[in-house]
């Protein structure tokens, strides 16, 4: 059983969403037998991993040109600059399916070279609806940046009905997106994501702080960790951490003006899980209402007490096992009522039912491999 997966970016480290996805889904698949031919997009300080030849029976890598000129395409920029014309020859050497790991790889989907074949695309998100938010969520003095998110949404908008149609399924991350894409007549699966937790791992009791993570160079996580630091963390006196790769330097001097409130700057896997596990609340704020956000899923399996608000936990089926709130004031009324409150066996039994589940590994490959149409 071989299978062509097209990655946006190398899969490993597996140190943020999209890459914690993907690794992981290459792991599950290799113990389920699959041959994987990776294909996988250099760029920024990444560089090819040995630890992908373990799990993939070939690995290959394209180095991605972001030249300022594939702005002028029609395409969308994070499509344009992951259109090698070696990766397209690479796959019309045989006849297995292909999966496309986001909008971004799918630039062939359509190509004439490719009929015949199946396709599938895993949507992360709906991708414009992303990059719109993340414009709005910019800071105004980011104008170059703002402008092009911008754009790229416009792009991308347009450009989705294409890849839909020469898509034979689109699998997606979340219900939310699911429905989206059935609206568009696609032939849409819901697969959750694929995550490095195989059970929960919970701590009883109480631990020491409440936690907000994620990758902070995005938008949308440096725009909720300034909303809550101003709006909940700085008028409640009880210890903070703000943990996350590559904060920039208005979260940092925001976060010095507080003793109470500590920076993890740029953890490593290990440090991260023993912050989630140690934390006594996992506070987790988004302001898009897009795909999944894996830093909640490894809450869940690691972590006590998960405080989320709407858009974190929408279309996921998790906001059952947390405190969903939404305003600034709800958020610190429950971060009191529960801060004194140990963490009960009951709770992990909660968890164990919907995560082991539903949420498995090894059962979402299999639901993956059904859709597959394996070739000899």
């Amino acid at each position: 059983m071989y299978l062509h997966v097209v990655s946006f970016d190398i899969p490993y480290p597996a140190n943020y969403g999209g890459v914690i996805l993907i690794f992981n889904q290459i792991k599950a698949l290799h113990a389920q037998g699959v041959k994987v031919i990776l294909h996988c997009f250099q760029y920024g300080n990444r560089q090819p991993q040995p630890e992908l030849e373990k799990y993939c029976h070939e690995v290959h890598y394209y180095k991605r040109s972001r030249s300022v000129f594939y702005q002028l395409s029609f395409l969308p920029f994070i499509m344009r600059t992951r259109q090698p014309g070696a990766l397209i020859k690479r796959l019309k050497r045989d006849n297995y399916p292909i999966l496309f790991e986001g909008m971004h790889t799918a630039a062939w989907v359509w190509h004439k070279r490719l009929r015949g074949r199946q396709k599938i695309v895993r949507m992360h998100n709906v991708e414009w609806q992303y990059y719109e938010g993340l414009s709005r969520s910019t800071a105004p003095t980011e104008v170059f940046e703002k402008i092009y998110y911008f754009i790229e949404s416009i792009k991308l908008q347009r450009i989705e009905p294409k890849v839909v149609l020469h898509a034979d399924e689109i699998l997606t991350v979340s219900t939310n997106d699911q429905a989206y894409y059935r609206e568009m007549k696609a032939n849409t699966h819901y697969i959750p994501a694929f995550h490095p937790n195989t059970q929960v791992e919970s701590q009883l009791g109480r631990g020491e702080y409440v936690l907000f993570h994620g990758k902070l160079s995005v938008p949308d996580n440096e725009q909720s960790a300034i909303w809550l630091i101003e709006n909940v963390f700085s008028k409640i006196d009880i210890p903070f951490v703000v943990a996350g790769m590559e904060p920039s330097w208005r979260l940092k001097e925001l976060l010095q003006r507080y003793e109470h409130i500590t920076l993890i700057e740029n953890p490593d896997d290990r440090r991260m899980n023993e912050l989630i596990s140690k934390a006594h609340i996992n506070l987790l704020v988004s302001f898009q209402n897009s795909g999944i956000k894996l830093k909640l899923i490894n809450a869940l399996f690691r972590g006590r007490f998960c405080i989320v608000n709407q858009e974190m936990v929408s279309g996921t089926g998790l906001a059952k096992l947390c405190y969903v709130r939404n305003s600034a004031a709800a958020i610190s009324q429950t971060i009191e009522a529960l801060i004194n409150a140990p963490f009960e066996p009951s709770k992990i039994e909660e968890r164990q039912a919907l995560l082991e589940s539903e949420f498995s590994n090894t059962e979402n490959a299999k639901k993956l491999m059904e859709l597959i149409k394996f070739t000899v």
